[in-house]
C-alpha cells in the first residue's frame, strides 16, 4: 500500500515527506520527554516552595504566640517588684496600657485577684483606642471606661455590671493547669453581644506558701491571628487557614469571621470562603475527624474545578496549643510558566516538522539539534547539575525558551547559595563563642551551647573586665527571644557592645545599663528583646556578684548543707526601655565545693515527645547527684541527660549554660 502511494507521488513531495517522518517522530518524542521532565522539575520546585511557605507561616505564628508568654513573664516580674499589684488593681492601668502600646500584636492584658478584684486594658478588633475595666473590691461592680493618650481615663463611665472574676474561663483555666497555659477559645461579650473570639495565655501567681494570689492573662483575638495570616503571601493566589482538631476555625488569611451566630465557633467546613470550606471537608474525610496527624501531610485535591496542592501540619507550641495549619495553593501558581514553556515547545516542534517538509533532510537535522540540547539540559537539571547554561540561538523562540530555563536554574542556584550562606553564618557565630574555659585559681569552669537552628540567639562569654582580680571569673549569659538569623544578629550586636565596655571600671549593673541604652538607641525591635545575666565569682575572695536583665537567676548548690541558694534581684529584659537602671547584687557565702550554673531557659524548657518539660527540678537533682565531679564532667552529664530526655524530638529552643565549681 505504501509503495502504491509513493509510486503515484512526485519526488519533490515524496523525499521531503519521507525525510520529515523520522524528524516528526523524534520531535514528538522529545517534546513528550521535555514535557514530562519539565513537569517533574517544576513539580519538585513547587513542592519546595510550598514547604517553604508552610515553614514561614509556622515560624511567624511561633513568634506571634511567643508574645503573650513574654508579656506574662514581664508582668510577673513587675508584680514581684511592686510595679503591679493584685490588691490596688487601679494602679495597674498605666503600666498595662504602656505594655500594650509596645506589644501591639496582643489585644488585652488582665490581672485578677483571687478575692475577685480585677482590671484589664483591652483593644477590640478594628479599633485603635483602648478601654479600661476595673473591679476595685470583691463586692464592687465592674466599671468600663474609654482611655485617652497616655492611658488616662477619658470621659464618663461607659457601663457597669456584675462580674465573677474567678468564674471566668481564663481564670478557671489557669487554676486547673496550675501553671502557664493557653486557655480555650471563648467569646468576648460587649454590650450583651458577641464581639469576637479570644484565646487567653494565663498563669496563676502564688505566694511563698503556694497560696493563689491571682491570675495574670494576656490575650490574642482570633481576628488578630487572621490579620496576621492575611499579611503573608501564600503563593500568588493561595490561601491559608488554621483549625483545631475538631474542625473549628481559628483564623484564615481571608480575614473571614470565625464566629457563628454571634456566640458559637464556626466549623471550617462552613467557612464563608468556598475554597476553605471545600478543602476542610475533603481533608477531614481523608484524614479523619478529629484530626490526629503527627507530622506534615501533603495532598493534591481538586477544589472549585481546579487542581490544588494542600499541605496540613500539626502546630504545637511549648505549652498546650494543638492546631493544624493548612495552606492551599492552585497548581497554576507554580506551573503556569512551565506550561507556557511546554506550549511553546510544542509549537516549536510543529514549526520544525513543517520546516523539514519544506527544506528537506538537512534543515530537519538542524532543527533537531536544539531539541536534543533542551533534553540534555533538562536531564542535567534533573540530576542536580544547575551550573550549566543552555544556549539555543537558532530562532527567537528557542532563545526565549533557553532564557526561561536558565532563569529557572538561576532560581535553584540562588536557593543553594542561601543554604551555603546560612552554613557560613553558623560557622561565624560559633566562632563568637569561647573556644575554651578560662583557668582560674580556686575555680573550675566549663560552658556549653547548642543551637536549635543553624544560627541562634543564645550567648555566653568569659569577660576580661577591668579591675577584677586574677582569681575572679566574669561570665555573661544571654538569651534573645526567638532564634534564627535575626536572633543571631541581635546576639552579635549585644556581644560587641558588652566587650567594648569591659575596659572601663564599673559595676555589673552599670554595664547592663550601658548595653540596654545602646540596644534601644540602635533601633532594636521591641518585640525581639533579650535577657542577660552577668556574674563574677572570686575564687580567693569567696564572693559572687551578679546583675540580671530579666534572666533566670543562677542555680547555686551547696553540697555541705545539701541545699540550693535562692537568689533574687534583677530588672527587665534588654532593649525595651532606654531609661532603666540595673543594679548589682552580692552573695558572700561562697564555699568550697559549691556548684554554680548560669543557663538559658532552653535547658529546663526542653520537652520530650510526650510534651513534658525537663524542668528546673531535674536540673537541681542532676547537679546534686553530680556535684562531686569536675565542672566539665557536670557539663557533659547535663548535656547527655537533656539529650536522653528529649529522645527523638527536635530542639525547640537554643540550650546554653556555664558551670562553675568552687575548689
Amino acid at each position: 500500500m505504501l509503495r502504491w502511494v509513493i509510486s503515484r507521488l512526485p519526488v519533490k513531495v515524496t523525499i521531503p515527506v519521507l525525510l520529515s517522518l523520522p524528524v516528526a517522530v523524534v520531535v514528538m518524542v522529545l517534546s513528550l520527554v521535555a514535557f514530562i521532565q519539565g513537569r517533574s522539575a517544576a513539580s519538585n520546585l513547587a513542592d519546595q516552595n510550598i514547604q517553604q511557605i508552610h515553614r514561614r507561616i509556622e515560624g511567624h505564628l511561633t513568634r506571634l504566640l511567643a508574645t503573650p508568654p513574654a508579656i506574662n513573664q514581664l508582668n510577673k516580674r513587675m508584680l514581684a517588684t511592686g510595679e503591679l499589684s493584685f490588691s490596688d488593681v487601679d494602679r495597674n492601668r498605666k503600666p498595662v496600657f504602656e505594655t500594650l502600646n509596645i506589644f501591639q500584636t496582643v489585644s488585652s492584658v488582665v490581672i485578677g485577684k483571687q478575692t475577685g478584684e480585677v482590671m484589664w486594658v483591652i483593644r477590640y478588633p478594628g479599633e485603635s483606642t483602648y478601654e479600661y475595666a476595673v473591679k476595685r473590691s470583691p463586692e464592687a461592680k465592674m466599671e468600663e471606661y474609654s482611655l485617652g493618650g497616655g492611658g488616662s481615663i477619658a470621659g464618663q463611665r461607659l457601663s457597669e455590671y456584675d462580674f465573677n472574676t474567678t468564674g471566668r474561663p481564663w481564670y478557671r483555666a489557669a487554676i486547673a493547669a496550675d501553671g502557664p497555659t493557653w486557655g480555650e477559645v471563648y467569646v468576648w461579650v460587649r454590650n450583651g453581644k458577641g464581639e469576637t473570639l479570644g484565646i487567653p495565655y494565663v498563669e496563676p501567681c502564688r505566694d511563698g506558701e503556694r497560696r493563689v494570689l491571682g491570675v495574670i492573662n494576656c490575650e490574642l483575638t482570633l481576628a488578630d491571628i487572621s490579620a496576621f495570616l492575611g499579611r503573608l503571601a501564600v503563593g500568588k493566589t493561595g490561601k491559608a487557614f488554621i483549625m483545631e482538631s475538631d474542625g473549628n476555625l481559628v483564623a484564615t488569611s481571608e480575614g473571614s469571621d470565625c464566629m457563628k451566630d454571634g456566640f458559637n465557633r464556626l466549623p471550617a467546613v462552613e467557612a464563608s470562603d468556598p475554597w476553605i470550606a471545600e478543602a476542610a471537608s475533603k481533608l477531614l474525610k481523608r484524614l479523619g475527624s478529629p484530626l490526629t496527624i503527627a507530622k506534615r501531610h501533603g495532598a493534591e485535591i481538586v477544589i472549585a474545578g481546579q487542581p490544588m496542592r494542600v499541605v496540613v501540619s500539626p502546630y504545637r507550641n511549648r505549652r498546650n496549643l494543638s492546631w493544624f495549619i493548612v495552606t492551599l495553593v492552585p497548581e497554576t501558581d507554580f506551573l503556569a510558566e512551565v506550561q507556557a514553556g511546554q506550549r511553546r515547545s510544542i509549537l516549536i516542534g510543529a514549526i520544525a516538522v513543517v520546516g523539514t517538509i519544506v527544506l528537506g533532510a538537512i534543515l530537519s537535522l538542524l532543527m533537531l539539534r536544539p531539541f536534543l540540547s533542551l533534553v540534555d539540559q533538562l536531564q542535567k537539571i534533573g540530576s542536580g547539575d544547575i551550573e550549566h547554561k543552555l544556549h539555543l540561538d537558532q530562532t527567537p523562540e528557542f532563545r526565549q525558551l533557553s532564557n526561561e530555563i536558565n532563569a529557572m536554574t538561576d532560581g535553584l542556584r540562588d536557593r543553594l547559595r542561601l543554604r551555603q550562606s546560612l552554613a557560613v553564618a553558623m560557622d561565624v557565630q560559633q566562632n563568637l563563642l569561647p573556644d575554651k574555659a578560662p583557668v582560674i585559681e580556686g575555680l573550675d569552669v566549663s560552658g556549653h551551647s547548642t543551637y536549635c537552628d543553624q544560627t541562634g540567639g543564645d550567648y555566653y562569654d568569659y569577660l576580661d573586665v577591668r579591675g577584677l582580680s586574677d582569681t575572679t571569673v566574669a561570665i555573661a549569659v544571654g538569651d534573645v527571644m526567638g532564634h534564627g538569623v535575626a536572633a543571631a544578629m541581635l546576639m552579635a550586636t549585644a556581644r560587641g557592645i558588652l566587650r567594648s565596655r569591659c575596659d572601663e571600671i564599673g559595676s555589673l549593673g552599670k554595664l547592663l545599663t550601658h548595653m540596654n541604652r545602646h540596644l534601644v538607641k540602635d533601633g532594636t525591635d521591641t518585640v525581639r528583646f533579650m535577657t542577660m545575666l552577668l556574674m563574677t565569682l572570686d575564687g580567693r575572695g569567696r564572693q559572687m556578684r551578679w546583675a540580671s536583665a530579666g534572666h533566670d537567676p543562677s542555680v547555686v548548690y551547696d553540697p555541705e548543707r545539701d541545699s540550693f541558694v535562692e537568689l533574687k534581684g534583677g530588672g527587665i529584659p534588654l532593649g525595651i526601655h532606654d531609661d532603666w537602671e540595673y543594679e548589682e547584687y552580692a552573695f558572700d557565702d561562697v564555699r568550697s565545693g559549691q556548684v554554680y550554673m548560669v543557663a538559658t531557659d532552653g535547658v529546663w524548657e526542653t520537652s520530650n515527645v510526650a510534651g513534658e518539660l525537663f524542668g528546673k527540678d531535674r536540673v537541681r537533682e542532676l547537679i546534686r547527684a553530680k556535684a562531686r565531679l569536675s565542672a566539665a564532667e557536670i557539663n557533659e552529664q547535663i548535656r547527655a541527660e537533656v539529650t536522653r530526655f528529649r529522645g527523638s524530638g527536635g530542639l525547640d529552643d537554643d540550650i546554653t549554660y556555664v558551670i562553675v565549681k568552687v575548689c
